[in-house]
């Protein structure tokens, strides 16, 4: 720790600190500024990859610890992550539609709040209209699961399996299968469980299916028929 010889001393470094935070600050919004007109463009000319650009701001904390106390360079973050799963597995981006900055945000806060909504299951009426809204975005299972895990949802089972129900028109069976593979991880609900056996049996993974569903705590006559029925073909 510095030790000053007076009050002059000290206060001529505090001057310092306040003039290099001041100069900080500035670089910091030119550079933000920088960064959403370099989102505009890929966005407006359909450039995903090279909005990979900007991973080195989030990936070295610290050269550039202003950008992990923004909520708004935290969600460019998160969504350059889901881009590259996405990219990765030949999946549609998620904000595919999104044609600048600040659509790219508010798609990413409208999609929040109908998981929420979703998670929450509050009322009928909420449900569809999150469920409308998701429905014309079309999110990735990617997409959804990194945006459930850095929200800070806690009711896995809701969120998990209403997405599921509102997605499962748009998710191949593969996708299908990884989601509720991923929901029976977090809390294996027996609605759930019934439908990634189901699942497994329409691709032919027989073992599978009985492996999911002999794990249903008191189950009823016809699963124990099915699961007989299953040990049969094993």
């Amino acid at each position: 720790m510095a030790t000053y010889q007076n009050l002059n001393e000290l206060f001529q470094e505090s001057e310092r600190i306040l003039q290099k935070l001041e100069t900080d600050k500035s670089y910091c919004f030119d550079l933000y500024k920088t960064m959403k007109q370099h989102i505009d463009v890929c966005l407006g000319n359909k450039q995903y990859e090279a909005l990979f650009d900007l991973l080195p701001y989030f990936e070295e904390p610290d050269s550039y610890p202003q950008f992990h106390n923004s909520s708004e360079t935290r969600r460019i973050r998160i969504l350059l992550h889901i881009l590259k799963l996405e990219l990765k597995f030949e999946k549609t981006p998620f904000f595919s539609t999104a044609n600048d900055f600040n659509s790219l945000m508010e798609q990413y806060l409208l999609t929040v709040f109908a998981m929420r909504r979703l998670e929450l299951a509050l009322s009928e009426e909420a449900m569809a209209e999150a469920a409308a809204y998701l429905t014309t975005i079309s999110p990735s299972i990617y997409a959804a699961m990194f945006l459930s895990q850095q929200e800070y949802f806690e009711n896995y089972g809701n969120l998990y399996w209403n997405l599921y129900t509102c997605m499962k028109s748009f998710w191949s069976i593969v996708d299908k299968i990884q989601w509720l593979t991923w929901l029976f991880d977090k809390e294996p609900i027996q609605a759930a469980i019934l439908e990634l056996a189901s699942l497994h049996m329409e691709v032919r993974n027989y073992s599978k299916a009985y492996q999911y569903l002999t794990t249903i705590p008191s189950p009823s006559k016809d699963i124990v028929a099915l699961i007989s029925s299953l040990k049969e073909l094993l």
